[in-house]
């Protein structure tokens, strides 16, 4: 079984208020957790280092030492967390980065120039924790422990990595930022293809986009006609818009929902992803189980 935990679902700055208090306002932070991990490799894989990252650290239980880090991209709203994740000050912990460079510099490369006096008051060489960087090529697979990891690049400004992260029979697909009208479309239907659950940028409504086209980003229509190419059974929209409150965004799953029945899919379930949602996937005798969400 696989849980996924969505800790930031936002696009671009973190944002708070009542108005956003349904979906949440982090920026993206996806965990996947193995429920029945083997013995070698992460039971937990953890993508993109938003500010949902430090949302996560204070609101788990477990005791968070070890985990491999998957980076889409290092757009400041996929790194604004990794500072302020606490484990990283914990002695004795361990965690392992993946990533594709970008514009020629590593993940490391970056994370050391932002972690830095004057800019941060710990340098990234200073914190207690082990950190290990590792490098991807533009696309691929590999297996670690029980896990097989598929990646590409899509279309967005410097690039963006979609992972396809399977395990015990089980797929979950994380498209990262990608515009898919203006490219790579192909290429993350066939990431797609057959996954339990997809989690794709769908930050634009259709009339934004008009004037946003470049940017970067898809919108829900996009999401869906992807999500119904590739025969996938769960679509969780995200990279929400900071000016996207609450109700804007019911206005677009219904939408989604709208397009996805018109086009024959009535079996594929539609819904934003939300700030500490919880997903899992396999579950014995319900096939799916997800709080604040799908049903």
């Amino acid at each position: 079984m696989l849980m996924i935990t969505c800790w930031g679902t936002r696009g671009s700055i973190p944002v708070s208020g009542s108005q956003f208090e349904n979906h949440g306002g982090s920026t993206t932070c996806i965990e996947i957790q193995a429920l029945v991990p083997e013995p070698t490799g992460p039971a937990r894989i953890i993508i993109d280092g938003g500010t949902g990252l430090a949302t996560m650290a204070n609101s788990s239980t477990d005791v968070l030492d070890e985990a491999l880090f998957l980076q889409t991209h290092v757009h400041w709203d996929h790194i604004q967390g990794y500072p302020f994740f606490s484990p990283f000050f914990r002695p004795g912990a361990r965690f392992d980065f993946l990533s594709v460079s970008r514009e020629g510099q590593t993940l490391e490369e970056v994370l050391r120039g932002q972690m830095r006096r004057p800019l941060f008051p710990v340098a990234l060489p200073d914190l207690p924790a082990e950190l290990n960087f590792g490098q991807l090529a533009r696309r691929g697979v590999r297996r670690i422990g029980g896990w097989e990891i598929e990646w590409t690049e899509l279309c967005h400004p410097s690039g963006s990595t979609g992972f396809r992260l399977s395990y015990a029979g089980h797929t979950v697909v994380f498209s990262g930022d990608v515009e898919v009208q203006m490219d790579s479309r192909a290429e993350l239907v066939e990431l797609a293809r057959g996954a339990d659950l997809l989690i794709m940028d769908a930050q634009y409504f259709p009339d934004e986009y008009e004037e946003r086209q470049g940017f970067g980003h898809s919108t829900p229509i996009d999401a869906v006609e992807v999500a119904i190419e590739a025969g996938v059974q769960k679509l969780l929209m995200t990279h929400h818009h900071p000016t996207h409150d609450d109700r804007r965004l019911q206005e677009k799953v219904k939408i989604a929902q709208k397009h996805a029945r018109r086009n024959g899919a009535r079996y594929l379930q539609v819904d934003n992803a939300r700030d500490e949602m919880e997903c899992i996937i396999g579950l014995s005798g319900a096939g799916h189980r997800v709080a604040g969400g799908l049903q």
